[in-house]
């Protein structure tokens, strides 16, 4: 039988032992907790070089006067910024959000729901693959959105506007996939130069830039372009070294040949061989529709044209530029000027929604997404209404939540274990005898 001694400090180690297990059980859940939320606030310019989440909480200025410098610059793989509709505003010169890959591999990096304003590049991915930029707006800037020397990048829902050059991509950025891309009012649209082929641009907008809205220069190899919407119609193409802007005052028609509003200007640029296999969509036309080509001084029907009007396009292989349109047979009182009906579309968007603490988002119905055969699928649009970081929320929530009852039942066993503790002590209390810690 152990002695009474004995018995009496064991019991006093096992209440100890209890009151410990009793703050880990307490602490438990919080620590858990902090690891569950575990997305890094970003206040202020940065860098980011280590990998996981982090959200912007308000405005971040920088005010840098090295243009090759950034505000926030990431060169770590496997993280994802959150600007939460927040935005990154600069001064004019520097980046506003960079991946920078240039001084070892940074691969699966996504940056999302922000804005950035007045720098040379807002955001930039440089000799980085695999990543994401998504929800973004960019604005007066030198470069809205670049990409240099990256490739399987995939850009989607991004606006750019009031810049020299919307979307660069440049020194052989390859193999990017470009989804509902807006440019509007800027001299230059989307870009493609320095060996930046096979890449896909998939259901944009690029409209009423000043120089070009589509552009493409020293390339060997093609880029693929489907459902871009130009000012005055909408094209879908194969290029190589092309150059393409809306026309809104195309020259006076040939005689014969009926209005569609569908117009668009093509030249070849420096670099290479430049050719182009191009399709128009055009309105609805009770006559044959052809494409025509004006060479700056006469209108000629394209050789070799073909019309689908089950699908209202008109498709050739180019070689020859100038202005083309697609034109129906009128009969012999059509022909001369034309005032084209441009589509401005709708108003640019400049602001993105930002999370608040006492809103409740309402469910939209999200649209159906229009999938192209042969591309990657479709990303959902978010809807109008929707806040961005609804969906984390709430899975935060109930893995807190859950991490609450785990807590409330470690803490309960705890002090049960206390009181069983206590009773034993009580009992080797009252067993106390002469001998008793002699």
């Amino acid at each position: 039988m152990m002695p009474r001694g004995s018995r009496m400090v064991g019991a006093r180690a096992a209440v100890l032992v209890g009151i410990v297990v009793v703050l880990v059980a307490a602490t438990a859940g919080t620590v858990s907790a902090q690891q569950a939320g575990n997305t890094t606030t970003v206040d202020s310019c940065r860098t980011i070089d280590s990998s996981g989440q982090y959200a912007l909480t308000g405005t971040v200025t920088g005010d840098l006067d090295d243009p090759n410098a950034a505000c926030i610059e990431i060169t770590a793989g496997n993280v994802t910024l959150d600007g939460q509709g927040h935005t990154v505003a600069g001064t004019g010169a520097g980046h506003g959000v960079e991946v920078d890959g240039s001084r070892g591999p940074v691969t699966n990096v996504t940056v999302e729901n922000l804005q950035a304003h007045n720098w040379s590049i807002g955001v930039f991915a440089l000799e980085t693959d695999n990543g994401t930029i998504r929800r973004t707006i960019t604005e007066n800037s030198t470069e809205g959105i670049a990409l240099g020397a990256s490739s399987n990048y995939t850009l989607a829902n991004n606006t750019a506007t009031g810049s020299a050059i919307a979307i660069a991509l440049g020194g052989q950025s390859q193999n990017n996939t470009l989804r509902r891309m807006t440019a509007v009012e800027n001299r230059w649209g989307i870009h493609f130069e320095r060996e930046s082929a096979n890449n896909t641009v998939v259901n944009s907008v690029a409209r009423n830039n000043s120089r070009w809205d589509y552009y493409s220069e020293r390339n060997d190899n093609e880029n693929i372009v489907r459902n871009l919407d130009l000012a005055t119609g909408t094209f879908s193409f194969s290029e190589r070294n092309v150059a393409l802007g809306a026309v809104t005052s195309p020259p006076p028609l040939p005689r014969g040949a009926g209005n569609l509003d569908s117009y668009v200007e093509a030249t070849g640029t420096r670099g290479g061989q430049a050719a182009i296999s191009l399709t128009m969509s055009y309105g609805n036309a009770r006559n044959p529709v052809a494409l025509w080509r004006h060479d700056g001084q006469h209108w000629s029907r394209v050789a070799d044209s073909q019309t689908n009007g089950a699908a209202s396009t008109v498709s050739a292989n180019i070689s020859e530029f100038g202005t083309f349109a697609a034109l129906s047979d009128a009969g012999a009182n059509a022909g001369g000027p034309v005032t084209v009906s441009a589509d401005r579309g709708p108003a640019v968007q400049r602001n993105l929604s930002t999370p608040t603490a006492t809103a409740t988002p309402t469910a939209t119905p999200a649209p159906t997404p229009t999938t192209i055969p042969g591309s990657a699928a479709t990303e959902q649009a978010p809807a109008a209404n929707a806040t961005p970081t609804a969906a984390r929320g709430e899975s935060e929530a109930t893995e807190s939540s859950g991490i609450g009852i785990v807590r409330t039942v470690f803490v309960i066993a705890g002090v049960i274990g206390l009181i069983v503790l206590g009773i034993v002590a009580l009992r080797g209390r009252n067993d106390r005898g002469p001998g008793f810690n002699r």
